[in-house]
């Protein structure tokens, strides 16, 4: 059972990198982690075969070596960490873009209310026309009415 812990403590560190690359290739500095994202998979491809497949791994570590694939992805683990904030304090934000964006929702917004606004003026003008005042007409009435009231 114990020779089971380093690999997989070391297949977890490397999924867990490769799953972090993966997230970053998704954003604004996304050609940057193509290449740290392939060694993570070849990292965990490696720990994997170590773990299920012995004799299929690309490399076998025995003796002293033994825990090197765990500080090896101890190591990468925390380079892609080292490497996402090297890149968060040196990238910078595109301001012209968020700027643009940040414009366009308020002149949505504005529209939005400006459009509701006349609309509200309109019905009230149109029930202004139909409701308007005007001059009440009384139906004439005749004299075997009146007499119905006395």
């Amino acid at each position: 059972m114990a020779e089971y812990i380093v690999p997989l403590a070391s297949l977890l560190l490397t999924v867990l990198s490769s799953l972090a690359c993966l997230r970053f290739i998704f954003s604004r500095q996304g050609f940057f982690w193509i290449i740290p994202f392939i060694v993570s998979i070849l990292l965990s491809v490696n720990n994997f075969l170590i773990l299920f497949i012995p004799s299929a791994s690309i490399v076998t570590y025995s003796g002293v070596f033994t825990l090197f694939p765990l500080f090896l992805s101890f190591f990468w683990y925390m380079m892609v960490v080292t490497f996402h904030y090297a890149l968060k304090k040196k990238v910078e934000k595109n301001k012209f873009y968020s700027d643009m964006k940040k414009n366009y929702a308020e002149a949505k917004f504005l529209e939005k209310n400006e459009k509701r606004d006349f609309f509200r003026f309109t019905r009230r003008k149109k029930d202004e026309a139909l409701n308007g005042a005007y001059r009440p007409e009384i139906a004439e009435l005749h004299d075997t009415d009146l007499d119905y009231l006395d």
